[in-house]
């Protein structure tokens, strides 16, 4: 974009009949037009007796030679009488020094104010984003009629390149992207489609870029966040709002509308918008429009809340995953999440993007391949329209470099714990809750002994029993009967996430002394309690294979730093709502280290993240203590947990789940089985006894249970949960092993114990 200058001398001897229109149109209403530049009124235009906003009666002619600030500044309204206004305008040079020759230019026309031309109705008219800077070219604007029709005028957008109109139940819609921030709008009536005046749009001040920051993105398909390295100090990233609000119109109304077809003013909760919900809306759009892929067009970032979210709309696309045969949805999500961030880069005058990427230690090298293709092409067209340099990660660069900007999820959290909180990793466990999935890694004086990804996130600890149960969820949560009720399974979750996100804290701290002591309540607590238990429990299996490998030295339990959006599942277990160092449960936890990994229980504590969602993408931006992970292509082998057979090939509990040597790779899996489920039984156990000794208050114990740890007692209990650990491993029968994602036994038998546990609590 090119700054516009003025160039009065080349004015030709433009009549009024070329310039002005042959009706004043008017808004019925005063300062109708806060987004706008306004001529000199000598005196208020009114209109029975009340403020009038006038449209500027001129064609746009006067625009290819004078910018909107000089145009204005040369016109002026003047009211002759009640129902008579005198436009004028001045196109003599402003400087006669530079001009001697010239002499003073002056039109006018006068007009009527007529109620004929009263325009009582305004549209949504939005432009983003709202400044100028050398080499930005991707600019929207938005037009809603508000469902008003012929009572408010339509719109043409200056230079628009791309111009798309559409409907949507009475309403119209206009979205309309341009190279050059829009120096006018031309405004046309609903009923002749005349031009009925123009809206002068303010030239936005120009912005230098010089400068770099690094740039953290943490996308997963709940919640993706967004942090920023600036001056060796890391933030997330300031979500500012770089819309021009032209039109007045009611914020019901331009809200809604913003958020469902544009880009909202701002993202909740406006406090702490970050992580942002993982949602895309295409509410105006149809994925066979078009074969490209534009942001903004055909799909935008969707910021959900608890009134307006309705997941089960088919223009609603939650759930994201970057896959290679199913990635559109999710490469619209990033195409506008990247321009936006660049619109944010530029808005704070800096040049140079370095992008950091995290990835899921389930990704596999094709994987990563793809999804930095797919990001390195995606910055290479914003660096085109954009003007800003982007530098994403690269396979073919320096090794360090690389891996510096390419993390796998657990390493980042793990170096955001380090360097952000400034704790040890002398012997030290991560845990990252997701959704659907927990990141463990196990650290030794700052070297990675260990990281896994366990298919078992705060869904499966958590949300899973209230989608099991909505009426539970219903009556002890108070929320409203009506929305819930009818979700199917995927909607309830999607809503569920967001409740939870704006809600649960507030909920926690507010209510849920009332209800803790009921029996539903106090099951429902239990389950989370027995999946989080379980999982310590298998951290502490972990702890004594590494130990018997030489790969970790000590023979004790480690600290453990727990974070990610599914950690605020502790705050459940803790009194008052709000799991610290004091918590009650953390005497469970540690003692559920100490048994599964046979060390003494030494009383640690588990250190809550101090930003729960914020450790991955934080951490991509930190590099100050380095520390040693693993490359995409080193193996590192679950740990089973649980005495299992694939293939009659029998893998013992202190084992690896490591196909290769087995001669399993690339082979369909026949049989996989779990005869005797002892570790879990010996841990459902060891959990009861802990209860017992510990003396812990806020945990009930499982009325149902016997308290001892052989199989053949409890007989019902070990019964269902055999049956539901084979229906479990029946997904993996038929497949080949290099086709499907293994999980450890352990956790598989633990999911299956939960699941039996649900199912006796929803009853």
């Amino acid at each position: 974009m090119r700054k516009p200058e003025s160039n009065i001398h080349n004015i030709s001897k433009f009549t009024a009949h070329d310039l002005f229109l042959s009706e004043l149109f008017f808004i019925d209403f005063d300062e109708a037009l806060p987004g706008s530049l306004l001529p000199e009124i000598t005196k208020p235009l009114t209109f029975n007796s009340e403020h009038i906003t006038p449209l500027i009666p001129l064609n746009d002619i006067l625009l290819n030679y004078l910018t909107p600030e000089d145009l204005i500044s040369r016109l002026k309204f003047q009211a002759i009488n009640a129902n008579r206004v005198r436009v004028t305008v001045n196109l003599s040079p402003q400087n006669k020094q530079d001009d001697k020759s010239s002499e003073n230019y002056y039109l006018f026309k006068d007009y009527q104010v007529k109620e004929e031309n009263a325009i009582t109705q305004l549209p949504v008219l939005e432009v983003w984003p709202n400044f100028y800077a050398e080499g930005w070219q991707e600019y929207y604007a938005f037009y809603y009629d508000g469902e008003h029709g012929e009572e408010t005028f339509q719109v043409q957008l200056h230079g628009a390149k791309e111009s798309k109109k559409f409907t949507d139940k009475r309403g119209s819609f206009q979205i309309a992207r341009m190279e050059e921030f829009p120096s006018r709008v031309k405004c046309y009536s609903g009923k002749e489609k005349k031009l009925v005046g123009l809206i002068l749009l303010p030239t936005p001040e120009k912005i230098e870029l010089r400068g770099s920051w690094k740039v953290g993105v943490d996308f997963n398909p709940k919640f993706t966040n967004v942090y920023i390295n600036k001056n060796n100090y890391a933030e997330p990233l300031a979500l500012e709002n770089l819309l021009l609000n032209v039109t007045d119109v009611g914020q019901e109304t331009r809200l809604t509308v913003l958020f469902e077809y544009f880009i909202p003013e701002h993202f909740i909760p406006e406090n702490k918008p970050l992580p942002l919900s993982t949602v895309l809306t295409t509410r105006g759009s149809k994925k066979e429009e078009t074969d490209q892929i534009r942001p903004i067009f055909d799909g935008r970032i969707y910021t959900p809340d608890n009134f307006r979210y309705k997941p089960q709309e088919d223009w609603i696309k939650t759930n994201l995953r970057w896959e290679p045969k199913n990635h559109y949805f999710s490469q619209l999500f990033l195409k506008h999440l990247a321009l936006h961030i660049c619109a944010l880069t530029a808005k704070n005058g800096i040049a140079q993007i370095q992008w950091s990427l995290s990835y899921p230690s389930t990704f596999s090298k094709r994987d990563a391949i793809f999804y930095l293709r797919n990001w390195d092409k995606l910055t290479k067209e914003l660096q085109n329209k954009t003007g800003i340099r982007q530098i994403s990660p690269d396979f073919s660069a320096d090794d360090k470099y690389f891996r510096n900007n390419f993390r796998i999820e657990s390493l980042a959290a793990a170096q955001y714990f380090k360097d952000y909180e400034g704790r040890t990793l002398l012997k030290t466990t991560c845990i990252h809750i997701r959704d659907d999935n927990s990141d463990i890694s196990i650290w030794e004086e700052n070297k990675l002994v260990h990281q896994c990804s366990l298919q078992l996130g705060s869904q499966g600890l958590f949300s899973d029993y209230l989608s099991l149960n909505p009426q539970f969820f219903i009556k002890r949560f108070g929320v409203n009967a009506y929305e819930w009720e009818k979700l199917n399974i995927k909607a309830f979750n999607a809503k569920l996430d967001v409740w939870l996100r704006l809600e649960g804290d507030k909920w926690l701290k507010s209510k849920k002394y009332q209800v803790e002591q009921e029996e539903d309540f106090q099951g429902f607590t239990l389950l989370t309690a027995i999946g989080i238990a379980g999982l310590y429990y298998y951290v502490g299996i972990l702890l004594k294979v590494l130990h018997d490998e030489k790969k970790y030295s000590r023979n004790e339990i480690t600290e453990v730093y727990i974070g990610g959006n599914g950690s605020s599942v502790l705050n459940w277990l803790a009194e008052a709502g709000q799991f610290n160092s004091n918590s009650e449960v953390n005497e469970l936890l540690s003692r559920m280290l100490s048994k599964g990994s046979g060390f003494q229980d030494t009383q640690i504590k588990t250190k809550l993240s101090q930003n729960p969602g914020d450790e991955v993408a934080c951490g991509l931006v930190l590099n100050q203590t380095p520390i040693e992970g693993k490359s995409i292509k080193e193996k590192d082998p679950l740990i089973v947990g649980e005495f299992c057979e694939i293939n009659g090939y029998q893998i013992y509990a202190q084992s690896r789940l490591d196909l290769e040597p087995l001669d399993l790779e690339e082979k369909d899996i026949n049989e996989f089985k779990i005869p005797e489920p002892v570790n879990i039984a010996q841990f459902f156990y060891d959990f009861h006894q802990a209860l017992q000794d510990l003396q812990i208050e806020d945990i009930k114990s499982l009325p149902s249970y016997q308290n001892i740890p052989e199989l053949n007692k409890n007989k019902q209990l070990w019964r269902e949960v055999k049956d539901e650990i084979s229906n479990l491993l029946l997904e993996q029968k038929g497949k080949k092993s290099d086709t499907i994602r293994l999980e450890s036994p352990f956790i598989t038998c633990l999911k299956a114990l939960l699941n039996v546990l649900s199912k006796q609590w929803v009853g």
